[in-house]
């Protein structure tokens, strides 16, 4: 079902892209390597008959071959022996990523930066292979091919929609996630499109599930190393492939789980993290990819410095503002459980003082209506006392009451939320005590219990 406000959906798209191959506009040469290593025998020979027509297929793939990655004590000279040592498939990805990595297939009207897109590929590339050689993995090779070729369904959106690319593009500026940015757009995000251009390409089935859910990094359960190693790749090296930045703090988070799980140290982090960079710009001699040059990237770096510090900036003021207001709230949550237990505390004084003054009247009534005023006489002097002092405890009582009205401005421990109402109200007697009256005295010196 096409998603509200799509342009495509997931179906059209895609049918759209497996019903008419020319939409892969591949180079004659690739699909020859393409159709040769497809079949069931290919021949060595012919294979590398067909790389030689390709003057800059030929010299990527010697000069990967005598990389310091394959570690050969012998030269290689010929497309032959790059074959032998390579593997099949390893050149035909070869081939295929110097087919697509070029500048025009990502069109200006994207609103992407083709180096930074090619450099963010390599970052991926480059990540996923050191990764998968400080974990041991078997293979390390091909994990960089797995993360070479991430990204190649949004070089595909970018180079056949780029006018609506750049929709994608605003909206992961506006905060939305690269994967829901290009659904809402298209009905498909660039994962889906890049598993289907590597099943139409015949590409192994590990490059496939390294695509699909790259960008997951909420649901892990089930993920093999390789796709474990690429998603942290991802985040690391070729977050903002499409220039759709991540949100840092969310970003930093799933690279402490993904560690976890591939059971790396901060310190390997720190090591991947540390040779990101120069890894990226080795990788794109390699390949013979346009990533820019050394001032480019020194800018680029240098930019990425000062968002993450910005940003870093920012949450530390967030935090302190939310812990101020955590504060706040905890103080007022306290304040009035205080208050609570201070009412309760003075409406039991009240009512002691009215049963004690209740007590005294009923006690005098009994005393005169029984006709004995000798009686009634010797115990007045006592009942008053005690209905005096009952008066004044209700006036003190009452003026505390008024006190922690207000009890925002109160001090109380942080050990007990109760105040120390025995002692205020002893407080408040005593000034009433050189003069009675029925008039409300000054409140009394805060005190801290």
């Amino acid at each position: 079902m096409k998603k509200s406000g799509a342009i495509y959906d997931a179906v059209s798209l895609l049918d759209r892209l497996k019903q008419n191959s020319n939409l892969l506009s591949l180079p004659q040469v690739l699909s020859e390597v393409l159709d040769e290593v497809g079949r069931e025998s290919y021949s060595l020979d012919r294979l590398a008959q067909i790389i030689l027509k390709d003057p800059s297929l030929t010299s990527r793939i010697l000069r990967i071959a005598n990389s310091p990655f394959y570690q050969r004590f012998v030269r290689i000279r010929t497309v032959n022996q790059a074959i032998s040592i390579l593997g099949a498939t390893t050149v035909k990805c070869i081939a295929l990523s110097s087919s697509i990595f070029h500048p025009d297939k990502i069109m200006a009207e994207s609103g992407v930066d083709p180096r930074d897109f090619f450099l963010s590929c390599m970052a991926s590339a480059a990540t996923t292979e050191k990764i998968a050689v400080i974990t041991d993995q078997k293979a390390p090779e091909e994990a960089f091919i797995a993360g070479l070729l991430l990204d190649i369904g949004a070089l595909f959106l970018l180079h056949h929609h780029p006018a609506e690319y750049r929709q994608v593009t605003h909206l992961g500026r506006s905060g939305q996630d690269l994967i829901s940015a290009e659904r809402e757009v298209f009905g498909v995000d660039h994962t889906d499109v890049g598993v289907c251009l590597a099943q139409l390409l015949g590409l192994p089935d590990y490059i496939s599930s390294a695509i699909q859910g790259h960008h997951n990094t909420l649901d892990l359960e089930g993920k093999s190393h390789l796709q474990l190693t690429v998603t942290l790749a991802t985040l690391l090296g070729g977050y903002r492939s499409a220039g759709v930045e991540h949100d840092l703090e969310q970003r930093l988070d799933s690279v402490r789980r993904l560690s976890s799980q591939l059971q790396l140290d901060e310190e390997q982090i720190d090591e991947v993290t540390f040779s990101l960079l120069p890894g990226a710009v080795e990788a794109a001699e390699y390949v013979g990819i346009d990533v820019g040059d050394v001032q480019h990237l020194l800018m680029k770096a240098n930019k990425e410095i000062w968002k993450t510090f910005f940003v870093l900036e920012n949450m530390f003021k967030e935090r302190q503002e939310l812990s101020k207001s955590l504060l706040k709230e905890e103080r007022n949550r306290g304040a009035l459980e205080t208050k609570t237990i201070a009412m309760a505390t003075l409406s039991h004084y009240l009512n002691n003082t009215a049963m004690a003054i209740f007590g005294r009247s009923q006690l005098m009534r009994m005393l005169y209506e029984d006709g004995n005023s000798d009686k009634l006489l010797d115990k007045l002097p006592s009942y008053l006392d005690v209905i005096d002092n009952a008066i004044r405890k209700s006036v003190a009582v009452i003026e505390e009451m008024r006190a922690i009205s207000p009890i925002d401005h109160k001090k109380f421990s942080d050990t007990s939320k109760a105040l120390n109402i025995d002692d205020r109200i002893e407080a408040r007697m005593k000034g009433l005590a050189s003069g009675f009256n029925l008039g409300l005295s000054e409140p009394i010196p805060e005190t801290v219990e």
